[in-house]
């Protein structure tokens, strides 16, 4: 446990402390350091308390028992055998090197951090450590693959997850405004609020509406303003029309390299590739529920 005096840290406006603690799900792949590097941020600037789990993969483990397991290298001649030792040695490895990635992000912020190490299924950890966080943050996928791909573990947390999970593939280099997609339900007042308490100024860059008429259009606008408690000049909302609304994630990429935070029910998302959707946003994706 690594502590942080009271007297140096930052003191976070109300609207951020539903974030109070953060779960960061740590391996060895860089998405995984991307998803590090920006909760390290969001803690800091939050006022958080970090939390990383590395997740023994019990599968691995399991299979190394087997007599015939065999590791294939891409340049190796031949397989090796692979036997639960080698590979329990391999697991502690790995989790002390995520400890000291983790020490290594967090010397110059001031953020309280934790770091735990179980075993078992990786998937079932994460879901069940999310229970006890407000935020979860985790790479794109546990390999070193293009943007196309999603990994079966953040694809499961973003499923099946009731906490607002966090998934990318690379951290911005600064923490720009966020955008937001609103359709007056509550999930979507919940995402709303959050994108506002992630901002610098409590206001997200754009907030996107669904196609609708007039009416239904300035009562949504209304209601963004009253969310966010912000005059109109000061939050852009951009109505989508019908032919926008598959391409929200591209327009949304467009609008700069912002964290993009939308509600994960009665949205876009539901009838889309949620896969398709992360390789035209391309930017961090925070999805509540």
């Amino acid at each position: 446990m690594h502590d942080i005096p009271p007297s140096v840290m930052p003191s976070a406006p109300s609207s951020d402390r539903s974030f109070r603690r953060i779960l960061v799900a740590l391996d060895a792949s860089p998405h995984s350091r991307a998803a590090l590097d920006l909760a390290v941020r969001l803690a800091a600037d939050l006022a958080a308390d970090l939390e990383g789990l590395f997740v023994k993969d019990e599968n691995l483990i399991r299979a190394a028992q087997l007599p015939f397991a065999a590791e294939v290298r891409t340049h190796s001649v031949s397989p090796k055998a692979l036997n639960d030792r080698r590979v329990q040695r391999r697991l502690r490895r790995q989790a002390d090197q995520a400890e000291a990635v983790l020490q290594a992000a967090t010397e110059q912020a001031p953020v309280s951090y934790d770091f735990r190490v179980v075993e078992g299924q990786v998937t079932r950890q994460l879901l069940r450590a999310a229970e006890e966080a407000d935020l979860v943050a985790l790479g794109k996928t546990s390999t070193q693959s293009s943007r196309r791909r999603l990994g079966t573990t953040s694809e499961a947390l973003l499923a099946e997850s009731s906490t607002p999970v966090l998934v990318l593939r690379r951290a911005p280099r600064r923490r720009p405004p966020p955008s937001a997609y609103y359709d007056g339900s509550e999930t979507a007042q919940q995402a709303l609020r959050m994108a506002a308490g992630l901002a610098d100024r409590g206001v997200p860059r754009t907030v996107f509406l669904p196609p609708g008429d007039e009416t239904t259009t300035e009562q949504l606008r209304g209601e963004v303003h009253e969310v966010l408690g912000a005059p109109p000049a000061r939050a852009q909302v951009h109505p989508l029309t019908p032919a926008e609304v598959d391409r929200l994630a591209a327009l949304a990429r467009r609008r700069g390299p912002g964290l993009f935070v939308m509600p994960g029910t009665g949205s876009p998302l539901v009838d889309a590739s949620l896969q398709r959707f992360l390789y035209e946003l391309d930017r961090p994706l925070l999805l509540v529920r």
